[in-house]
């Protein structure tokens, strides 16, 4: 009742809006919980007594890439169905989601559910089995880029490993760069905060925002893109409980 008060009070739709958006979001770390079903194994996470899913087994060209046991993950969305929704997996959908490993091992994180009737996974974007390729779905044309154009590569928390979606982005950079004979291409890498439903702030490592930026830019000088600009910002990214996981990031800007 106290927030609904001062809504009346000081409420605009702006407010209203904010405050509805940090109530869907949800922040933590918790142990990854795999269920297993008929067709592939689900993912959830439990914070304050609720069950979350996460995503289902797929190859790496997947948007989702399921976490380890034995290591806690940082879990970072929000709600994607309305109050009273169906479950997915016996847990509440999160989407868009974005999952974190943590380095440190904890044994405690083991928990493997049986399959249950009635608990099915959703299915997949795409047939059982390897793949090297996305589906149609995310290869459906768009308008070829033009002039000054910058490119995102995303990074889970405290890590600069690069992911699949990661490499296609930096292939796409490259190849732009080459097709309008760029006059600069510069590489800016962050680090960034990241607030927690909590309130808790954890901050990723010092240095990890030149790492993440010199790995990029080896990376461009391998796809024949030279003279390069590369920089980085010190300071962490603020967190704000929403936007976390795009301020984890290393920019392209292809100018032509």
């Amino acid at each position: 009742m106290r927030w609904t008060r001062f809504l009346i009070v000081l409420g605009t739709g702006v407010v209203i809006t904010s405050f509805v958006a940090l109530a869907q979001q949800r922040s933590f770390i918790s142990c990854p919980i795999v269920r297993d079903t008929k067709t592939v194994p689900c993912f959830l996470a439990e914070y304050n007594g609720e069950l979350y899913y996460l995503g289902i087994q797929q190859d790496i060209t997947s948007d989702f890439h399921p976490p380890q046991l034995k290591h806690e993950v940082l879990v970072e969305g929000r709600i994607a169905s309305d109050p009273g929704a169906p479950r997915v997996c016996g847990g509440i959908p999160l989407h868009p989601v974005s999952i974190s490993v943590l380095k440190e091992v904890n044994l405690a994180c083991n928990t493997l559910l049986p399959a249950e009737p009635g608990i099915d996974a959703p299915a997949a974007r795409r047939g059982p089995g390897p793949s090297s390729h996305r589906d149609d779905a995310t290869n459906a044309p768009r308008e070829p880029l033009v002039g000054r154009h910058e490119f995102t590569v995303l990074y889970s928390f405290n890590d600069d490993y690069l992911e699949y979606a990661g490499n296609l982005v930096v292939t796409e950079a490259a190849a732009y760069a080459k097709r309008v004979g760029a006059s600069s291409v510069k590489v800016s890498g962050y680090r960034a905060t990241t607030l927690l439903s909590n309130g808790d702030r954890l901050v990723e490592k010092t240095g990890l925002a030149e790492k993440r930026a010199q790995n990029i830019a080896t990376l461009l000088r391998g796809l024949g893109i030279s003279h390069l600009i590369v920089e980085s910002l010190a300071d962490p990214e603020p967190g704000d409980g929403q936007n976390d996981p795009s301020r984890r990031r290393v920019t392209i800007l292809v100018t032509p």
